[in-house]
């Protein structure tokens, strides 16, 4: 890694005074233990940044990461598609590619709608037919059904789009994974079982039951106001689930439900998609003017919930695309901290944690040799 800012992140005169201003709000309210409230750019926090190389094969690196140590020495890995990539880190050096086979003995499919790297291997939602175990080579060591839904589910869908993210449990050898709707329909309301925890030792799974909220028979066949980001905590035993037009999250922990307050501080103007008939398909079309509350993410080393929600996206009149995006902040006593706001179309809205920090890609590599990911600072 390097302590160096890319050239678009150039920090402000004022921001150590910011900072500092930070520390002084909290320290006047510890004795409280209240939590103060505030809002300031994501890219006031950047620490850091680290390189990742790319070889001549790959157009783009994955957002997200996982870090893992092996044999002593620390690693990243990522997937795109059916190819994983390896590095060292914190030098950024890439170590090697692994190209997963289609077909086969070790192939692992020809669709592709998830994966989750973890210390006891691979696993890949195949063709929704499957969950798929391999390791690090490429080799399956194991091929798991996955779960059966009623017709009036309609479109099963497992996978880890919007952000609903695979979990697994190395102790309980469990898998937490979710069906997503591509689209959301009218029988879709009365349905409960969305999301799935897979016992792989006994190849059994169940449903963790949720509805959606009664305003959503207002957005049928839109792609993106329909569709729920679901995340496990498996700190507290927690499974949060956003919903794109709700400014309240979801929080369950096996005993009770409850909604707690995620709101932007921003008005959001929600805005639904189209429905066109081309040929013989049915294409559903979301508005790109409209907001959208999206998907969770857990920062482990400051314990803190970021909630990502795309705010807006304009076009000036040169026709440069200009888009305001943030996180909302909570602590684990859903406490709101603060919200941050940044770019989406310069940095990615889903990071990745190691012991030293939590990383988000940056969108606009200044070269084809290597990709950036900054490091944020966020122990308030």
């Amino acid at each position: 890694m390097n302590n160096i800012f890319p050239y678009y992140f150039k920090i402000k005169k004022n921001s150590s005074t910011f900072l500092l201003g930070i520390v002084f709000l909290f320290s006047c309210t510890d004795s409280k233990n209240e939590a103060v409230f505030f809002t300031a750019d994501l890219t006031d926090f950047v620490v850091d940044t680290l390189y990742l190389e790319k070889d001549t094969l790959t157009k783009s690196l994955p957002h997200e990461l996982v870090f893992l140590e092996q044999n002593g020495k620390s690693f990243l890995f990522g997937t795109v598609g059916r190819r994983m990539y390896q590095y060292s880190y914190p030098s950024g050096k890439l170590e090697g590619t692994v190209d997963f086979e289609i077909e086969g003995p070790d192939g692992i499919g020809g669709f592709v709608s998830g994966s989750l790297i973890t210390e006891d291997g691979i696993f890949f939602i195949s063709d929704q037919k499957a969950i798929i175990h391999t390791d690090f080579h490429g080799k399956v060591l194991d091929r798991y059904s996955l779960p059966k839904v009623p017709e009036e589910r309609l479109a099963v869908n497992f996978s880890v789009v919007n952000g609903n993210r695979m979990h697994y449990d190395k102790e309980k050898r469990q898998l937490i994974l979710a069906d997503v709707p591509f689209v959301l329909k009218e029988p879709n309301m009365v349905y409960k079982d969305w999301v799935w925890k897979y016992d792989l030792e006994n190849r059994l799974a169940e449903p963790i039951s949720f509805s959606y909220p009664e305003i959503y028979n207002a957005y049928y066949d839109d792609p993106e106001l329909g569709v729920y980001a679901h995340t496990f905590l498996d700190i507290g035993n927690f499974h949060l689930v956003s919903f794109p037009v709700t400014d309240s999250l979801l929080v369950m922990d096996g005993k009770s439900t409850k909604w707690i307050g995620s709101k932007s501080t921003t008005p959001l103007i929600f805005q639904k998609g189209k429905v066109d008939q081309d040929g013989g398909y049915t294409v559903f079309s979301p508005s790109w003017k409209t907001s959208r509350y999206k998907w969770v993410i857990f920062e482990p080393m400051s314990k803190l919930i970021l909630r990502y929600i795309d705010i807006e996206t304009k076009v000036s009149e040169s026709g440069k695309i200009h888009n305001k995006s943030s996180f909302i902040l909570h602590n684990l006593d859903f406490e709101t901290i603060a919200e941050l706001f940044f770019d989406n179309r310069q940095i990615a809205p889903s990071g990745f944690a190691t012991p030293n920090g939590y990383f988000f890609k940056l969108l606009n590599p200044d070269s084809d040799d290597r990709e950036a990911y900054i490091k944020v600072g966020l122990n308030f």
